[in-house]
């Protein structure tokens, strides 16, 4: 069967099944129970989210601070390249990265599925069929309600027309899911969109604050915009994951280390740093 026709099949076969769960029920002190529309609330967060992330879409919440350089960037990537170019290689060649999936909405949730049987057969059959995997109950819960919000948005689980949508647009979109932030949906776009945004991971906000690279008592949404707006471009996709890796095998950065070490290949970087700046000068 063609995508599209199964797509009006699913949509036919879902409705039913998220209409039910749409509505939540709530207990009144009199014992009577009472139905609450969630809409207008997902409504507001949805905006709360876009209206926190749009101002610095293009630019920096913080233009005055003065790093990283582009030439930081630069030497970092080649550092943290020749340390960790085998490990990033190796995890490349899993064969089940979202980048090999064709469609949006099965690149987001990580694999391919069969919607309208997960929508009939309720959350908890899919918990207790993904238990084996771990974080049954996360995955579950994201994943159906993923289901119900893009089935009640457009009719269907079709995803691909952001394919041909603006960065803008796809942002606002993805955005209006709960439980997808700048964050998620940067991974989307890297990964499922081929764009080109600089995604900031744990590992990623930690050696971002050990090296001076935003302003103290940040948060991780601003270091992302931040750090989107100031590395390169041509250097976004591969110093992510290589920042991934330093921080995973540091004995100073990775998370938890109370090492009083200094990080040795920053040491080097900001060695070469030094190197640049005085063959400029003489």
């Amino acid at each position: 069967m063609q995508r599209s026709s199964r797509l009006r099949a699913n949509a036919r076969t879902g409705s039913l099944g998220l209409a039910r769960e749409r509505r939540r029920v709530r207990q009144n002190d009199d014992g009577s129970n009472d139905e609450r529309d969630e809409t207008e609330g997902d409504s507001r967060l949805a905006e709360k989210k876009w209206l926190s992330w749009a101002p610095t879409a293009t630019s920096s919440p913080f233009p005055s601070f003065p790093s990283p350089t582009p030439a930081d960037c630069e030497e970092t990537y080649h550092m943290l390249n020749h340390r960790h170019r085998a490990t990033i290689e190796e995890e490349f060649k899993d064969p089940n990265t979202p980048e090999t999936i064709p469609h949006m909405l099965d690149a987001i949730m990580g694999s391919v599925f069969a919607y309208e049987k997960i929508v009939a057969g309720g959350r908890q059959k899919l918990e207790d069929t993904i238990r084996c995997g771990g974080l049954h109950v996360r995955k579950s819960t994201f994943i159906t309600s993923m289901l119900q919000q893009v089935h009640e948005r457009h009719g269907n689980w079709d995803l691909d027309y952001l394919f041909d949508a603006t960065d803008e647009q796809a942002m606002k979109e993805l955005l209006n899911y709960k439980g997808m932030g700048p964050k998620c949906a940067f991974v989307v776009m890297s990964w499922c969109l081929k764009r080109n945004p600089f995604t900031v991971d744990t590992h990623v906000f930690r050696i971002a604050g050990l090296w001076g690279w935003i302003p103290e008592k940040t948060t991780r949404e601003k270091t992302q915009a931040h750090l989107d707006a100031t590395v390169p471009k041509k250097l976004k996709f591969d110093l992510h994951f290589l920042l991934i890796a330093h921080g995973r095998t540091c004995p100073a950065c990775r998370g938890g280390s109370k090492s009083k070490e200094s990080c040795e290949a920053r040491e080097e970087v900001n060695a070469r740093l030094r190197t640049r700046e005085e063959s400029s000068s003489g």
